[in-house]
């Protein structure tokens, strides 16, 4: 009997333990393009049992065997699953209704239904800019939005980003959008060289954009606002559009760890040409005094040096990123850790980085939720110079027969020159200028973002944010006393500090109440903006030791010391309303009054309205359920937006003089009382529409801008005011463009599918008035090389470009001298070419098959003028190729300029002139006109990348690893062009310049390398 029992009770106890066995099943959940779904919930059906997808889309749980897994994420079908074994990956479908109700990060960082938005956004997934692996997040921006162009200043480490939406709309002011980080402005300030007691132009020093000290794996999402209609709440900064950058966010669920490791290796691929058949010498004859290559032919067996590849290094950059994310359903926390160690193409050149990140939520009773965000930046970049007087510029001229290598004397310490010239006229060995003439800044920066939510009603919410970005910027440059730039100084070293705290606070209060069909929305609140910046700088020369830097050991009497105080402050209430009728269609109007601290008291506050609508007749009938139109959507809108002076461009500054025993006089810049906002008008059409559950995508935008009572820096006056600049409220711009998205996925199934995307953005400009005493306006930074400058006139557009042309009779034939045969020059600054493209397209495609994806973006120019300074650089000392035939003898074509050249019968130019026996053919008789390039276009790879997730099988049994994942990215990979040049997409400025700038503008600019990206991705 006892047996029965014993055998009975057995067999219960293991039908108990069969019922009660749980195995661990872990998997990926991702939507139907492959895109991982991070915070996915995932339950055991029937219990309040269950787990959630981190951030790369794994999951991993304890369940019953034959259980069912309920995966529901908002916006999608919810799915249940039985459990068939430990690996399960799950593919989520996005619900019917969600197709047509996506949500967009907006102004003030709310979520905004994309139907109910009257103007263009657009959107740039994380992980798209993390692939790139660019130390400078907003360089991988580019061919990726339509509007939106991004010109580096240079191929270097750290160099600056100049970025512009819809064009140039201000003529010497500046035209980047603002940046937003998680609903508070932050500065991308790019530190201007005028700021510093050398007071020098934008030219041969750059300095890192502050954008570029955020970690590009820390950002979840960029959304670019377009246009002041997109940006209206912002104010005064976003009248050029709005960056919208998301930072990663910690989700609720089990916490996870995550490595990263990316090693990139660069190359420089791109030179202008030189030619190696003439040496040194003049008209046809070899000199040892000479720099230029006007000499003999070399002789056959003479060694001649690659100096150019020689010189250049493989850049290194690792980069090494650790990441916890974890938190419940009342709190979240992600803290990332992020160093980037890089070495650049140039010898000395690096950019190192230490990011630290904490993201927090917190939910506070039933009413009250709270998010703190806060970024620590540390860098330091070693620079090289640039432009003219450059490394590059030098190692293009170095004579081919001598190795640029041997830049020092046997002793070690003293230049080595290479001609009989004296020391000042002899050009600088480029080793000798990356080595003996150093610049370095260093970057601390800390941006806190707080914010509270209260949510009194279900309809009423009340979000206050309060925002600190400060940033502690050291640097210095210096040039050594043997340098051809110190010798007249016996060395020069300047100093530099600067402080900026930029201070931000937002309060609004959001109401939404339905009814019936409709649905309002109302958002009133205020925002304060405080910037506050010091500088201070020092200079010293005369070197009492030649090799010690420092400004202790400069000549004392030499010492000279400055500091800059830059204040402003802005005070901004808005509103904006909204009503939507049945989804179908949405009205919202915006207005917005701000007080500055930069225009004149009773002058300083203006007010500025938007109005947009958005119709969406997809909604209407039985469209609403259509299976092939998902979204039609038809929208207007328009916006004021105002804009005010820089600081203290009101009050005239004092100067320290030593003419007068430590007195004080007036500055060069005059004072303005009566300057006023400008306020720029936009207009836009446009239409989204989608069709077959979004496999198929159209966006269309038409704009118009027009900016009246441009206020414009640095106006010449007579001396005869006491002053050299002033700022006035003078000029008129309109800017008008086209802006097209295409996207589509032309395969989709289980296992595979095909994902692309292309931008189309077509922008024209015109400057309609200028007063009639000045027919030209220009920056004066743009001046960068012979005479050619970023300058416009009325009825041309904002990018041209102005400088010596040929002299033309009436019949518009080029006039030739008389005396020599040489052209003669229009020296009056007519328009020589424009910047412009006719049209920019950005065209990506992503292929995923099962783990593996395989994404390249291609970014196509048609069309635009580029200034090759560097070729006439080469050109006017002998080193170009153009300058290979100078053995043939020629004669211009051209009319005599003999008095007859407007009759009906001119004298045609007989004059022979052979430029083998006559250099000044190519060194003072050329015309800058002939380096404009004409209509450059260019086909560039921006990126390549191929990446491999590993199944999540492989971790069914695994304790410790939740995934794995390899990336391979080449950017930059090639470029198709007609540029004779090195790089067509150059900037011969930093990017602090306004205006125009100096894009498209190719003198001493190093081309962007080619870079090779491998990372490998953990979680744990």
């Amino acid at each position: 009997m006892k047996k029965k029992y014993l055998l009975l009770l057995l067999f219960f106890a293991g039908i108990l333990t069969g019922f009660s066995q749980d195995i661990t099943v872990k998997g990926k959940v991702s939507d139907p393009s492959g895109n991982a779904l991070p915070g996915v919930n995932v339950l055991i059906k029937g219990t309040k049992n269950g787990s959630s997808t981190g951030g790369d889309g794994t999951y991993s749980i304890k369940a019953p065997k034959g259980a069912i897994l309920e995966f529901s994420f908002i916006g999608f079908d919810t799915k249940d699953v039985k459990i068939s074994g430990p690996s399960m990956n799950i593919v989520l479908n996005e619900g019917s209704q969600t197709l047509k109700e996506v949500t967009v990060t907006g102004s003030l960082g709310i979520k905004r239904s994309k139907s109910s938005l009257g103007y263009a956004e657009q959107t740039v997934a994380g992980k798209d800019i993390e692939q790139t692996q660019r130390p400078n997040f907003i360089n991988s921006l580019q061919g990726r939005v339509a509007g939106l162009s991004v010109v580096s200043t240079s191929g270097a480490p750290g160099a600056s980003a100049a970025v512009t939406l819809r064009g140039v709309g201000s003529l010497s002011g500046n035209n980047s959008p603002l940046y937003i980080v998680d609903g508070l402005p932050v500065s991308n300030q790019t530190l201007n060289q005028g700021l510093l007691i050398s007071d020098q132009p934008n030219r041969n020093q750059d300095y890192t954009n502050r954008g570029a000290d955020i970690n590009p794996d820390d950002i979840e999402s960029v959304t670019v606002l377009k246009g002041p209609e997109a940006a209206a709440l912002y104010g005064i900064e976003a009248g050029n559009g709005a960056i919208i950058i998301t930072t990663k966010k910690g989700k609720a669920g089990v916490g996870s760890v995550e490595f990263s490791s990316n090693t990139r290796i660069e190359q420089v691929y791109r030179f202008a040409d030189t030619q190696t058949v003439y040496q040194r010498g003049t008209n046809g004859l070899n000199s040892t005094v000479n720099t230029q290559s006007f000499g003999e032919r070399y002789a056959p067996g003479t060694k001649l040096y690659d100096n150019v590849s020689n010189f250049f290094e493989t850049g290194i950059a690792h980069q090494n990123n650790l990441t916890f994310t974890g938190g419940t359903e009342a709190l979240t926390y992600r803290l990332s850790v992020a160093d980037l160690k890089q070495t650049g193409v140039v010898p000395t050149t690096a950019y190192d980085r230490l990011n630290i990140t904490l993201n927090g939520s917190a939910k506070i009773g039933k009413k009250f939720k709270s998010d703190a965000n806060f970024l620590y930046s540390k860098s330091t970049n070693i620079k090289a110079s640039k432009g003219g007087g450059s490394f590059l510029n030098s190692l293009y001229l170095w004579p081919a027969n001598d190795d640029a290598r041997n830049y020092l004397q046997a002793d070690g310490v003293t230049r080595r020159r290479i001609t009989d010239l004296s020391v000042s006229t002899e050009i600088d060995n480029p080793y000798w200028e990356v080595f003996k003439n150093p610049a370095e800044d260093r970057t601390n920066r800390m941006v806190s973002n707080i914010g509270l939510v209260y949510d009194p009603a279900s309809w009423l919410s009340i979000t206050g944010r309060a925002g600190w970005d400060v940033t502690a910027q050291e640097g210095f440059r210096a040039t050594h006393p043997q340098s051809n730039a110190g010798l007249s100084t016996g060395g020069f070293i300047e100093n530099y500090v600067s402080n900026t705290t930029n201070t931000n606070t937002n309060i609004f209060a959001q109401a939404r109440k339905s009814f019936g069909k409709f649905s309002t929305k109302l958002i009133v609140g205020n925002a304060i903006n405080y910037n506050y910046q010091t500088v201070n700088s020092t200079s010293g020369s005369k070197f009492l030791e030649q090799d010690f830097l420092s400004i202790n050991i400069t000549d004392p009497t030499t010492q000279r010391s400055q500091q800059r105080i830059i204040r402003k402050k802005v005070i901004g209430f808005y509103g904006e309303a909204t009503v939507d009728y049945d989804k179908i269609l949405a009205l919202t109007l915006t207005g917005r009054k701000d007080w500055t601290s930069t225009l004149p008291y009773g002058d300083n506050d203006f007010f500025y309205p938007s109005a947009s609508l958005a119709f969406n007749f997809a909604n209407i009938g039985s469209l609403r359920e259509s299976d092939w139109l998902t979204v039609g959507k038809l929208r207007a809108s328009y916006a004021q937006v105002g804009k005010d002076a820089s600081a203290y461009d009101i009050l005239s500054n004092f100067q320290p003089q030593l003419t007068t025993g430590a007195g004080f006089a007036y500055g060069v810049t005059g004072a303005n009382a009566d300057l006023k906002p400008e306020f720029k008008k936009s207009y836009e059409i446009g239409t989204e529409l989608k069709f077959f559950k979004n496999r198929l995508g159209l966006d269309v935008a038409v704009y118009r801008q027009e900016t009246e009572d441009q206020i414009i820096r640095n106006l010449r006056l007579s001396y005869g005011t006491g002053f050299v600049v002033q700022s006035f409220n003078f000029g008129t711009t309109r800017v008008e463009g086209l802006e097209a998205t295409l996207t589509a996925i032309p395969i989709q199934t289980d296992n595979f599918d095909w994902n692309m995307m292309l931008n189309f953005t077509k922008t024209d400009s015109e400057l309609l008035s200028l007063p009639s005493t000045l027919p030209e306006y220009y920056v004066s930074d743009t001046w960068l090389y012979s005479n050619v400058r970023a300058g416009a006139r009325v009825g041309s557009p904002l990018t041209t470009l102005t400088g010596d042309n040929y002299l033309f009779n009436n019949a518009g034939q080029p006039l030739i001298s008389g005396a020599n045969g040489m052209p003669l020059e229009n020296n009056n600054w007519p328009v020589i070419g424009d910047r412009n493209p006719d049209f920019v397209i950005g065209f990506q495609n992503t292929f995923n098959y099962k783990e593996f994806s395989l994404s390249f973006l291609l970014d196509i120019r048609k069309g635009g003028d580029v200034y090759n300074g560097t070729e006439l650089l080469l050109y006017s000392n002998g080193l170009s190729t153009r300058t290979l035939d100078r053995e043939t003898p020629r004669v211009l074509n051209g009319i005599v300029r003999d008095g007859l050249e407007n009759s009906a019968t001119p004298t045609q130019n007989n004059i022979q002139v052979t430029p083998y026996y006559q250099q000044d053919y190519y060194t003072t008789n050329f015309v800058d006109a002939d380096f404009i390039e004409k209509d450059v276009n260019w086909l560039r790879c921006r990126d390549i990348t191929l990446s491999y997730r590993l199944p999540s099988r492989f971790f069914a049994k695994s304790t410790f690893f939740r995934s794995i994942g390899i990336n391979f990215t080449v950017t930059d990979a090639f470029m198709v062009t007609n540029y004779t040049g090195a790089d067509p997409a150059v900037n011969g400025l930093n990017a602090s310049t306004g205006g125009a700038g100096g894009a498209g503008m190719d003198y001493g600019v190093l081309s962007t390398p080619r870079g090779f990206n491998f990372n490998m991705k953990f979680g744990f």
